[in-house]
């Protein structure tokens, strides 16, 4: 996320006049430029945001994040938490120097602000009267928090039999199968000839695999002969840990590709959740033509399913699914509202049935093709006692936190587009 120093400086050096009134919360205007501030903040590139309609969702959404921490900051001072001048001016030194952190030397810091036509002294002033209010808006979440979470039933299933609307607002659970394709090296032949040759040596003794992970191996295990430690599902790259847990204590596995080369690896341990094994890695890049390759091949299997083929014989010829358990690629219930980004966005409106689009997961190593099932029915009972606390926890505050903003809304006037 982009700094709002930084922000605050982009918008010194705009392009068009910014300083209009947008809208009005208790006596305090919402600027355009406030708008256009958290835009930049988070994540759009200033251009983009200089040009952005007023009317587009993206400036709508940003608009009302901005209402509901005025109608916080206004509740903060009501309850005299709004932040002293001291802890302002802490947090506003300690945004200062982080923003200077990001350039090379003070001086570069310096002409970026000369560009801009503003100076330190200003920069200041309008960062500190931003980040009061910032803090005032957290500080009062805090307090209603506290007495809010400890007021929490008990029985998660039966809150969420009683409170369906937010808990799919919230957690959106969604019944999934998948076809999972990680994006795998190409130009690995000759890594896994020779892990081949290794694997034998291990095998006929004449070597331990931990020796010849000190010798062979490309990552920093190789110190400890290829000692990996006890993970979780969920630690490694889904393609290694689909070859791990389905190995013995004992049992070596590979030659294989992930993401990030050609392994062996050896499972030494095991108990109910953790794993604990050693591998031998050759490092590979990946290239983009790799993941031009998966993503065609993704797109070719959507277009096979639009014309009837089998999603189950799909799983079952193409995904390199991590979870054995997935039986034919079925993930059972996820809570989508939890995803981020591309993820989200497409899953979450998939209709009963309906197959995705291609979808980049794990940070573009893998590419996925969900279906949401025809049977939409939630069983809370496949949650741990532990899931099911988490995710009560979000959606009984998200459920009173809306219902405070409801309240600080009848109590604070607020008015949208005023000019």
């Amino acid at each position: 996320m982009i700094n709002i120093v930084l922000c605050i400086a982009a918008l010194v050096s705009a392009p068009m006049t910014l300083e209009r009134i947008v809208a009005v919360v208790g006596s305090e205007p919402v600027l355009h430029s406030d708008v256009i501030s958290l835009l930049i903040e988070s994540g759009i590139d200033q251009e983009t945001a200089f040009e952005i309609e007023t009317s587009s969702p993206s400036y709508q959404l940003a608009m009302e994040q901005i209402i509901e921490e005025k109608l916080l900051v206004e509740a903060a001072r009501r309850e005299g938490i709004y932040p002293d001048r001291q802890e302002i001016e802490d947090a506003v030194d300690e945004s200062m120097a982080e923003v200077r952190g990001g350039f090379n030397s003070n001086q570069e810091f310096m002409d970026y602000l000369g560009s801009t036509g503003m100076t330190i002294a200003a920069l200041r002033d309008s960062h500190t009267s931003l980040m009061g209010d910032r803090i005032a808006s957290e500080n009062y979440v805090r307090f209603r928090a506290g007495a809010a979470m400890s007021a929490m039933p008990f029985d998660a299933m039966a809150f969420f039999e009683e409170n369906q609307e937010i808990v799919q607002e919230v957690l959106a659970p969604t019944n999934l199968s998948w076809i999972y394709l990680p994006v795998l090296p190409s130009d690995t032949q000759e890594a896994e000839d020779l892990l081949s040759e290794v694997r034998t040596l291990i095998e006929t003794g004449e070597i331990t695999f931990s020796a010849a992970a000190a010798t062979y191996s490309q990552d920093a295990s190789a110190t400890t002969g290829g000692d990996l430690g006890w993970f979780s599902r969920g630690d490694m790259t889904a393609a290694f840990e689909g070859v791990v847990y389905s190995l013995e204590p004992g049992e070596i596995a590979g030659p294989f590709l992930t993401p990030f080369g050609v392994h062996l690896v050896k499972l030494t341990d095991r108990d109910e959740e953790r794993v604990r094994a050693s591998h031998i890695i050759i490092i590979a890049q990946l290239i983009p033509a790799d993941l031009d390759r998966t993503v065609g091949q993704a797109e070719q299997i959507v277009i096979d399913l639009e014309a009837g083929m089998d999603f189950a014989a799909a799983v079952n010829d193409f995904s390199l699914d991590p979870d054995p358990r997935n039986t034919d690629g079925y993930m059972g219930t996820v809570n989508v509202g939890a995803w981020e980004g591309e993820m989200r966005d497409t899953v979450i409106n998939l209709e009963a049935g309906e197959v995705s689009h291609p979808v980049m997961v794990e940070q573009d190593m893998a590419v996925a093709i969900f279906k949401a099932s025809e049977d939409q029915t939630t069983d809370w009972e496949d949650f741990s006692v532990d899931e099911l606390n988490s995710m009560l926890q979000s959606v009984y505050w998200q459920n009173y936190y809306s219902g405070m903003l409801e309240s600080l809304r009848s109590d604070i006037p607020v008015v949208v587009n005023f000019q």
